[in-house]
């Protein structure tokens, strides 16, 4: 199994959190696809500013 980059996880959780109705179901979502280290890595990719758009 490959690392998923920054960019990726936070592309994942992005999507989770466009699809779910709720905070609940977008918890479940990202916690069912990334680990616990990836879920961290996507929140500082965001909070970082950085685009998401594009290729990872």
């Amino acid at each position: 199994m490959s690392r998923k980059s920054d960019k990726e996880c936070a592309a994942i959780a992005v999507a989770a959190a466009m699809v779910a109705p709720t905070h609940t179901d977008t918890q479940s979502l990202i916690n069912q696809t990334l680990t616990r280290e990836e879920a961290q890595s996507a929140k500082d990719y965001i909070e970082s500013g950085k685009p998401i758009r594009g290729r990872a």
